[in-house]
């Protein structure tokens, strides 16, 4: 795990401004290589988190023999001593780094190599003898990778940072704003700087240093696979296997390994792989009684202290609570995090993985189960209001208007309450309400906030629109988008503290395994979450974690924004009345309405303000990168 960074210009960019702003990704070594042709430089960068073969010898930028190839890579490649002996059993290693095997790799089949890595990854190679440069990221998405094209100029980075201090423009894309605040992120491609995209999962850009053009394309889709027609017990079994040589594969490494041990079934999983590991610490937050009792929720700790006690796992508890959502340290984790996302699970990811790179480089998580295996409320009340739609006309109508009635902010079973509303709400809404029930926040409020850009039912009409009941289109939604979220904010966390975060659910042969599932083997008839992931391991987990009430791993924003008096003091809502572009009496009707209990805003609150935090930080230029 590292940070890269580089470019392709006629300009003599500073490479070592663009690695002193993504230090925290690898603290332990840099370097970089400088190649000029003509006029043109092309320049590779690299910082190291030393993680596989922590001697000099592993150390990047990476050449081949005759320094024609020239690599950069971030991540890992778990099966590089599989890929060794099979394909690179003559060759003669400089280091026992997965690095130098995928440089070897891409000297025997091309850039065609990346087809053989199981791995978490983003990479750029230079290749003098074909004047090329390839730009690749891993299948999911699990490592970040950015990059700027511009009149003939390339320059790219794992953090947007490098790109700003290169000198690519701030300018805002005020077309991704609307977006950002219903969804909590940008989606697909593009960030809130008109001039800088992510590079997708799953794609390689190849820029030609001789015509200064470039191209993107795609090299693996989960789409592409056969469907599964073997039995229940059969894919029960197939399940089992994979997860277990997927965390087999994750604990490769020369440094300590830890897990987020959160006491629900898809980290208790990862967990039980490891009963034989004393060497391995666990973590886990916790939250104090009365955030989660505003929150609807249930304690995390108190189910993962518990299942440490009983297999005899130690168990590291990190205590967090309202107080810590501060602004300075949602400032903190902006400084980070870049690329904007207002996910209430940022603070705690940061937090414990400070607290856990005191004793661990490498931390596995369960993210990623529930959005390949349907394992969201969003999914249960989608599939109920399939059901609900063969119901006469003025039966569901009723049903919605009391459900769309229920307070969301007080009162008991807060955390179905919630849903039960947006069910209501959006029941007989069909070209909204697949987007609806499953984004963070309410759909409508969200939309009003923001005057302008573009037409969101548009971004995601690809997807789903008009298709309600059509749980591929949100499946593949979440996959590209949601997921990929997901990733960023624990890619970001992690690094922010020298931590290398693993997702073993995520390993590529689960996902196409995932996706190639009938729904009822995920989602069953009678709404049953992640159904196949439960009853494969419910005789290895206790049922207390396996019958467990789902809680969200995040900061208690409920129980933050409940007080008004500290919500307005960190909202300061004369930014955005100052702004023409905002719908002020919007976003004060939708803040009264969540202060007086009756709609639950604390999501769409919390973007507002990691929206103006980050506007001064990367926009206006109050703060510093």
């Amino acid at each position: 795990m590292c940070g890269i960074a580089g470019f392709v210009s006629h300009r003599d960019i500073d490479i070592d401004a663009m690695l002193d702003s993504i230090i925290h990704r690898g603290p332990d070594g840099r370097g970089n290589y400088r190649f000029k042709l003509g006029q043109l430089n092309a320049v590779l960068g690299h910082t190291r988190l030393s993680i596989i073969d922590l001697s000099e010898a592993g150390a990047q930028p990476m050449f081949s023999d005759d320094q024609s190839v020239v690599i950069t890579f971030n991540g890992e490649i778990y099966n590089f001593k599989e890929l060794r002996s099979r394909y690179l059993q003559n060759e003669l290693f400089k280091s026992s780094s997965d690095t130098e095997v995928l440089l070897r790799l891409y000297l025997k089949f091309g850039i065609s190599a990346v087809k053989y890595l199981n791995g978490d990854f983003a990479f750029s190679i230079l290749d003098k003898r074909t004047n090329k440069v390839y730009l690749v990221r891993d299948r999911v998405g699990v490592k970040p990778l950015y990059y700027s094209l511009n009149n003939g100029e390339l320059v790219f980075a794992s953090e947007i940072k490098a790109l700003l201090t290169a000198g690519v423009s701030r300018t805002l894309n005020e077309n991704e704003i609307q977006k950002y605040f219903v969804f909590k992120y940008t989606p697909q491609q593009n960030t809130l700087f008109d001039s800088i995209k992510k590079l997708e999962p799953a794609h390689i850009l190849t820029f030609d240093l001789e015509s200064k053009e470039s191209n993107i394309s795609k090299y693996w889709d989960y789409s592409d696979i056969e469907l599964f027609d073997d039995s229940y017990a059969a894919a029960k079994k197939g399940l089992y296997d994979l997860m277990e040589d997927a965390v087999r594969l994750r604990l490769i490494a020369d440094v300590p390994i830890g897990t987020f041990l959160s006491g629900g079934i898809d980290s208790s999983i990862v967990a039980s792989f490891l009963k034989d590991r004393p060497d391995i610490r666990h973590y886990c937050a916790s939250k104090n009684q009365d955030d989660l009792a505003k929150e609807g929720s249930t304690s995390d700790f108190y189910y993962a202290n518990k299942l440490a006690q009983e297999w005899g796992f130690p168990l590291h508890e990190l205590k967090i609570s309202s107080s810590e959502a501060s602004l300075e340290m949602i400032r903190t984790t902006l400084k980070y995090s870049d690329d904007i996302i207002a996910d209430g699970s940022q603070i705690p990811s940061y937090l414990i993985t400070k607290e856990a790179s005191k004793t661990s480089r490498v931390i596995l998580s369960g993210m990623g189960a529930d959005e390949i295996f349907l394992g969201y409320a969003g999914h249960q009340i989608t599939l109920l209001a399939s059901y609900f739609d063969r119901l006469p006309y003025f039966v569901r109508r009723q049903a919605g208007d009391i459900l769309a009635g229920l307070n969301q902010g007080k009162g008991k079973f807060l955390a179905y309450r919630r849903y039960l509303h947006k069910f209501g709400k959006y029941l007989d809404n069909p070209s909204e309400r697949m987007i609806a029930f499953n984004v963070v926040g309410d759909f409508q409020n969200s939309l009003s906030v923001f005057r302008g850009g573009e037409d969101v039912m548009k971004e995601v009409g690809d997807y789903y629109f008009g298709k309600s009941t059509d749980f591929k289109s949100l499946n593949r939604f979440e996959h590209e988008n949601f997921l990929v979220k997901n990733l960023s904010y624990m890619d970001r966390m992690a690094m922010a503290n020298h931590v290398e975060g693993r997702v073993p659910f995520l390993d590529h042969r689960i996902v196409e395994f995932a996706h190639s599932l009938p729904r009822s083997f995920k989602l069953s008839f009678f709404g049953k979450t992640k159904r196949i992931v439960k009853d494969t391991f419910a005789d290895v987990l206790p049922s207390y974690i396996v019958n467990r009430r789902k809680a969200g791993f995040g900061m208690p924003l409920r129980s933050i924004f409940s007080n008004e008096f500290q919500s307005r003091k960190m909202i300061e809502l004369d930014f955005f009345e100052s702004d023409p572009r905002f719908n002020i009496e919007s976003i004060q009707s939708l803040c009264a309405r969540h202060w007086s209990g009756q709609e639950d805003n604390s999501a769409l609150i919390y973007a507002l303000i990691t929206y103006k935090e980050w506007y001064k930080i990367y926009i206006s230029g109050y703060g510093n990168n």
